[in-house]
């Protein structure tokens, strides 16, 4: 966390709710609320568990829910329907089950790319996007990792926690919190990660080859977060690093992943030219980093919206 974020603890957490789709178990938070529905999906790797503290500050005036798609966190993991038009599906099911009609869906992530499928294909069910660090074009994604110099070191073997959470601060959001905790309580034991590891890969491929919808979507307001990219987000692991290598991890920025990164931006803008795209601090998770800006970001967002259905 910055010094910025300091903030009291959270209230009473919310409630476990499982919903089903052709006998596949997926994993809900649920805080409950009257307003109208916002709905948090965490992209790729994360569950739900990873919206614990942001959802909360949205719970007094939204019904606020986060959704765990299958073979994540304390979802199943059946062997198939790793497609982002399956999990488009797994989203409209989970919707009808919790009783949410319109919503707005705050996707992080991957997720961006199933909620944009969803909001394509069911334009009555959406108020409104909400793109957390998810205007991405994974066809150009692993070009962009094969090209960078100093990729991070090997993941731990699963099984020890302690291991992969200080490989996780270290290498993936660049800090630890309560959220991240929580999520990491819910990967499963170590002979069910090499399933999902394959299942994500074919998610993956998928994602590769179906670029974002957005000139299909109807909904009548998007906002897109966009992580600002610095070698103390993209590369924590090299802070003591020699000055040579420093800058040559400052190039690839520059002249890599930061070409790759505006061309999805652009396209985003050109094809939902009603969108609004703000550069936010704190790399990809930055809804946890800087938590407070970015949930004033999305209030000041939401305030704009037409008034909910009754």
């Amino acid at each position: 966390m910055t010094a910025g974020d300091a903030r009291p603890a959270m209230a009473a957490g919310p409630r476990t709710r499982f919903v089903e789709r052709g006998g596949v178990r997926l994993h809900a938070l649920d805080w409950g609320g009257d307003g109208p529905p916002l709905v948090f999906l965490p992209g790729m790797g994360q569950s739900a568990h990873v919206f614990r503290e942001i959802a909360a500050d949205f719970a007094s005036d939204h019904r606020v829910v986060a959704i765990s798609a299958r073979g994540h966190g304390e979802s199943d993991t059946p062997e198939n329907g790793y497609t982002v038009g399956g999990f488009a599906a797994d989203l409209d099911a989970a919707l009808r089950e919790l009783r949410i009609g319109r919503a707005v869906l705050a996707a992080h992530s991957a997720a961006g790319a199933w909620a944009t499928r969803f909001a394509a294909d069911h334009p009555d069910r959406v108020r409104a996007m909400i793109y957390l660090d998810a205007v991405t074009d994974y066809g150009g994604y692993l070009d962009v990792q094969d090209r960078n110099p100093y990729p991070p070191p090997p993941r731990p073997q699963p099984g020890d926690a302690a291991a992969e959470r200080e490989w996780m601060r270290r290498h993936v959001p660049g800090f630890w919190c309560d959220a991240l905790e929580a999520d990491l309580a819910t990967r499963p034991p170590a002979a069910e990660v090499k399933e999902r590891s394959m299942a994500m890969a074919s998610l993956f491929f998928d994602l590769a080859a179906r670029p974002q919808p957005f000139a299909e979507l109807r909904c009548p307001a998007a906002l897109a977060l966009v992580a600002a990219d610095t070698l103390e987000t993209q590369f924590p692991w090299l802070h003591a690093a020699d000055p040579q290598r420093r800058a040559r991890a400052v190039a690839h920025l520059r002249t890599v992943r930061a070409p790759w990164r505006a061309a999805a931006v652009d396209r985003f803008r050109r094809e939902v030219p009603d969108g609004r795209v703000v550069e936010m601090p704190g790399g990809h998770f930055f809804f946890l980093s800087q938590r407070e800006r970015t949930a004033g970001e999305i209030r000041a967002f939401l305030s704009t919206l037409a008034p909910a259905d009754p």
